[in-house]
């Protein structure tokens, strides 16, 4: 019982010995890794720069995920013709650029080009997500499909803790960067903080608040580029039905 405990961490960790499996559980954390920090910053910019109520402000994200299903379908289709890497880099190229989008919202912007790099996004998302969700499934030997099944979903939720985590981390210091010294130190951490203070604030700190969005937007794209690079250079030229070459068993034997 011991040594059978003990050897049951070895499925999982040696899947990553596999080329194909590893590069495709990056490219899905960069994948993810879009979400998490841009929701949490753009329901910001919409309810204290826009002044969009809680509930317009969710309502306003609609077409981003109307973009993304829409696509997911595409993406599904185009995936029986076309291969998983190419698929996978398009979509990430397609996200890159709805950053890029994005690093031009300002106060006075709106809404009309936030959602339009919203749902860019989407359409990267929706064009990239299937592909690479079954290539992960398929770098996966048949007799592991369920841990292959339970690590997409690990591997998603590892890139949106990251996205929250980098680009929130980001947003938080930028900001206060960006403030004036004439806000007082209480007023510093957030944007709700700052509107705190008073209305002579408010003017500052939505301004404040697109110039380290902006960053934050950037920082995205390189992560969204980066996961481009690396479906190109590493993931494999097969389409998304090509099986596995190589099982756990065979490998732990050789």
């Amino acid at each position: 019982m011991v040594g059978a405990a003990y050897a049951a961490p070895d499925g999982p960790l040696a899947l990553f010995k596999d080329r194909n499996f590893s590069g495709t559980s990056l490219s899905i954390v960069l994948l993810s890794f879009t979400a998490g920090g841009l929701l949490l910053a753009l329901t910001q910019y919409l309810q204290f720069v826009l002044a969009y109520s809680p509930l317009k402000a969710g309502l306003a994200l609609i077409p981003y995920a109307a973009s993304a299903m829409l696509f997911n379908g595409i993406g599904a289709t185009l995936g029986k013709k076309l291969a998983d890497r190419t698929l996978i880099a398009t979509g990430l190229v397609v996200i890159a650029g709805g950053f890029g989008i994005l690093t031009q919202v300002t106060t006075d912007s709106g809404y009309g080009l936030l959602i339009a790099g919203l749902m860019v996004m989407g359409i990267g998302g929706g064009l990239a997500g299937p592909a690479a969700y079954t290539l992960l499934m398929q770098s996966v030997p048949a007799e592991h499909r369920g841990v292959g099944s339970a690590m997409n979903d690990t591997v998603q939720q590892t890139g949106a803790a990251l996205s929250v985590a980098v680009l929130g981390s980001v947003l938080a210091a930028a900001y206060s960067a960006a403030l004036p010294d004439s806000v007082p130190e209480a007023g510093r951490e957030s944007i709700a903080e700052t509107l705190a203070l008073g209305p002579q604030f408010a003017a500052v700190a939505r301004e404040s608040f697109t110039d380290a969005m902006s960053i934050a937007m950037t920082t995205g794209l390189i992560g969204a580029a980066g996961g481009a690079l690396v479906a190109v250079f590493v993931l494999p030229r097969r389409s998304a039905g090509a099986e596995p070459e190589v099982s756990l068993e065979t490998e732990r034997a050789g």
